[in-house]
């Protein structure tokens, strides 16, 4: 799992007034919460929140959240709002998460290698379920999970019993739920 610092610091006015002074100077507003804390307004970077959420990509949206001289702490990020027309940063959550605490989260899944099927059949490879829904702890949740799809024909699924088992992961879907089949 990529380890991805965002630096942010407190703030103690709200509102959208607030926040607009905050967008002007290239910040973003945002809150940090969880089962143990009391939510807390912070503000970060916007172009740091762009790399960060750039390198995430399609992977798990865990990082770590360093406010001022503070030890960073785990946090999920929960949700970014933006702008409908400018497409400008307008808020981020961060739910902050302890190391022993067990979490559901989706996570993506990739297909590995060329489907039979799409190679001799001349199918086509639909993905079903982009993510599948995990209960584990944070230092287990990995970026993505993996799936060799190279020997589905047309007609057949991969369901979410097939995956790869991954050590400390359980997945939280219904067994036989479909993620991966070739279509003609």
């Amino acid at each position: 799992m990529k380890q991805l610092t965002i630096n942010a610091s407190s703030r103690t006015e709200g509102g959208s007034a607030a926040a607009g002074r905050l967008c002007a100077e290239g910040k973003v507003p945002a809150i940090s919460y969880g089962k143990s804390k009391e939510p807390t307004k912070l503000c970060v970077d916007s172009s740091e929140l762009r790399v960060a959420l750039k390198a995430i990509g399609n992977s798990s949206p865990i990082v770590k959240v360093k406010e001022g001289k503070s030890a960073a702490r785990t946090s999920i990020i929960q949700e970014v709002q933006r702008h409908p027309i400018t497409d400008k940063f307008i808020h981020v959550d961060f739910r902050e998460v302890a190391d022993d605490e067990v979490i559901v989260l989706d996570i993506p899944v990739h297909s590995k290698g060329e489907p039979w099927g799409v190679k001799n059949e001349s199918g086509t490879l639909e993905h079903v379920a982009h993510s599948v829904s995990i209960r584990s702890l944070p230092k287990n949740i990995p970026d993505y999970v993996d799936c060799d799809v190279s020997d589905l024909k047309v007609g057949e699924l991969i369901h979410i019993k097939e995956l790869p088992e991954i050590k400390g992961v359980e997945y939280m879907d219904h067994a036989e739920q479909p993620v991966f089949t070739v279509i003609k």
